[in-house]
């Protein structure tokens, strides 16, 4: 098996030699497996593959450079590689995560390109849970392209028994919910 070689004396072999990236998200400081986001992520393979140039600090690789993620907060960040993490080394699918710990994952999972772990966060809140309803379910349908929800969440609206409220009007866009008006009135 080829090695690396860090000098005269050591190696680093290949398999079992984990690089890891530290990221900066709000305040805190995140050190984590690189392997994961480069093989499941194609913004972050992408990413690392951007040539280094001759500095000395190479941006992530220590706790003094870290890669800064703007536009994501802590919370994100840790249901993010929760679900990633416990996945990837065989933990029940993202376990731990409730229903509002989800919406980050297909947040962030969609917009770095995470195609797995997308499919696994759109598939999680066909559970039920009173926090996650058909209005929700329609509004990040429509936020993050997710056709599989569209027609199941219109029907949910369809068959519910209270009027739709300004405010989810407002989620689901005023021609859907004329759309589901008129079909409750049929």
């Amino acid at each position: 098996m080829a090695e690396d070689t860090v000098s005269d004396t050591w190696s680093r072999h290949v398999e079992f030699y984990t690089h890891t990236v530290t990221f900066l998200v709000e305040d805190h400081l995140f050190r984590i497996p690189q392997e994961p986001l480069e093989t499941e992520s194609t913004v972050f393979r992408d990413m690392f593959l951007l040539p280094q140039g001759d500095s000395e600090t190479v941006e992530g690789q220590s706790d003094t450079s870290p890669v800064v993620l703007q536009g994501v907060s802590k919370n994100e960040f840790e249901s993010l590689l929760r679900a990633l993490l416990y996945r990837q080394h065989g933990a029940k699918k993202g376990s731990g995560l409730d229903q509002a710990q989800w919406v980050p994952v297909l947040r962030l999972s969609t917009m770095w390109e995470f195609d797995e772990l997308r499919s696994v966060a759109i598939q999680h809140p066909d559970q039920p849970s009173p926090s996650f309803n058909a209005v929700d379910k329609f509004t990040l349908a429509s936020k993050y392209e997710i056709k599989e929800w569209y027609l199941p969440a219109l029907l949910a609206l369809a068959r519910w028994s209270k009027p739709i409220s300004v405010e989810e009007g407002h989620g689901i866009g005023f021609e859907n919910a004329l759309k589901v008006a008129a079909v409750r009135g049929a």
